[in-house]
């Protein structure tokens, strides 16, 4: 039997008779008929939304017209005085001819900051046409076939070279973009495939650590290379994050310095060419330089690809470093101790941002699960979870470039961009039913990639915040 929950026109029943079939109706008091109407004007809306034949949607927008007729009838209001309504804000605000968006609504106290460049606006627009056509539609086999990845990471570099340069200065071919573009761009990317956003966001990572260092020399031989030969970059530091006898250690030698100890998380075996390790120094501090990311004998022993749940294709792996010798050229720099911790807490939001990405994967869905059932209940919790992430986005991009906002307030926004994109997930498998218990589904691939980013660059305050969000009362 099939479930309907929504408001039909009056002669829906008739026409059932005729058609020998039978049916349940229930007469709505008049609360419930008005949250009807308002139910069946947004169904109505996306299907104009979603229609382009002409015929079609002539006859969809007189369906939307039918409802909010009933809505103003509902509600005692007169058509008369909606025209009046929409005509003063006609003189106020213009109508609808200019063809006009808004990319931006720029705080004169934030102005430099919410100012993104028509570039930068650009290059995400770019960049998600690729997505869309390239990486979505194979995105299930892109989280497991490394050689696929990496011929659309390869490939998203050759179509414009800006979209693997973003964080580093103009001089080195950078895009230089501003904080408020590159988590926009995290988001964004991270809707279409969570193997393909972590594997960039790695690159991203190394090169914004680069174009940071105060060696120009190694500046000018690595950043000017991106790309080029497939020169691209990963990083092995996290362990630095660590509060135990440090895992990497370095000791200066006469020609730099000398490098031992296990790299437990390495992203990009045979995709980079090069990463930058961490490493720390006899009195604390943190150092790091770059090195080829391949086998060197016995001075660096990479592991296998580690078979993880999800983005296995991303290629990590672990690596053993024995007396290998860092030279000082290669030198990124050096930071004081515990500096990892405190950019952790300066940063605490960064990675929160691909959590919200996975969120409107989530919704793409259920959105396409409830063209299929057409449930209330799936209605109301697609919009109710879009609300959530679109008003959360909001919230966070704003903490990026709002100093007043505190280290607890932003914690709090990560634990629920972590909380949302499990809550999503989970809603897009129920809903996508008993087919996504198959491993090749998206609401698996997606179910699994929340997991990934409920760890990903975890600090001790999100793990503590994160298991208390779990048993708090709501």
């Amino acid at each position: 039997m099939s479930k309907y929950s929504k408001l039909i026109r009056d002669n829906i029943p008739d026409l059932l008779d005729k058609n020998n079939l039978s049916y349940q109706v229930k007469i709505l008091n008049h609360d419930q008929y008005k949250q009807g109407l308002k139910w069946k004007l947004i169904e109505e809306a996306g299907e104009v939304f979603t229609t382009d034949n002409k015929e079609d949607l002539i006859e969809e927008i007189a369906d939307v017209y039918e409802v909010i007729e009933a809505i103003l009838e509902a509600n005692n209001i007169t058509s008369d005085y909606v025209n009046l309504v929409k005509e003063k804000k006609a003189k106020l605000k213009g109508k609808f001819r200019k063809k006009l968006q808004l990319l931006n609504l720029i705080n004169s106290e934030e102005k430099k900051d919410l100012n993104l460049s028509i570039k930068e606006l650009e290059t995400i627009d770019k960049a998600e046409v690729f997505l869309q056509k390239k990486v979505l539609p194979q995105a299930n086999i892109l989280d497991k076939d490394s050689q696929l990845l990496k011929t659309h990471f390869y490939d998203f570099n050759r179509i414009d070279s800006s979209f693997l340069r973003l964080k580093i200065d103009t001089k080195w071919q950078g895009l230089a973009m501003s904080n408020l573009g590159f988590y926009s761009w995290q988001i964004m990317i991270a809707k279409y495939s969570g193997a393909f956003a972590f594997l960039q966001t790695q690159h991203q990572s190394a090169i914004a650590f680069l174009n940071s260092s105060d060696n120009e020399i190694l500046k000018e031989k690595y950043l000017t290379q991106i790309g080029k030969e497939n020169y691209f970059y990963g990083v092995g530091f996290s362990h630095l994050r660590r509060k135990e006898k440090p895992l990497v250690s370095a000791t200066v030698r006469e020609k730099g310095y000398e490098l031992n100890g296990f790299i437990p998380w390495i992203t990009g075996y045979d995709i980079f060419s090069h990463f930058i390790i961490g490493a720390t120094l006899p009195d604390g501090q943190e150092l790091y330089g770059i090195i080829p990311f391949q086998n060197q004998n016995s001075y660096l022993e990479l592991s296998q690809p580690l078979q993880l749940c999800a983005m296995t294709s991303t290629n990590t792996v672990t690596g053993k470093l024995n007396n290998y010798l860092l030279r000082k050229e290669d030198i990124v720099t050096i930071k004081p101790r515990n500096n990892i911790h405190l950019k952790d807490q300066e940063n605490i939001l960064h990675h929160g941002f691909f959590p919200l990405g996975c969120t409107f994967a989530s919704l793409r869905i259920i959105e396409e699960n409830l063209v299929k059932l057409d449930y209330q209940e799936i209605k109301e919790t697609y919009f109710e979870l879009k609300n959530q992430v679109e008003n959360l986005q909001e919230k966070m991009l704003t903490a990026m470039v709002d100093k007043n906002v505190s280290f607890a307030e932003k914690l709090k926004l990560r634990v629920e961009a972590i909380n949302l994109a499990h809550k999503s997930a989970i809603a897009s498998i129920i809903t996508s039913k008993g087919t996504a218990n198959i491993d090749s589904h998206p609401a698996n691939r997606v179910y699994r990639e929340a997991l990934v980013y409920s760890v990903s660059g975890q600090t001790l305050p999100l793990l503590k915040d994160s298991c208390y969000s779990l048993i708090k009362d709501n």
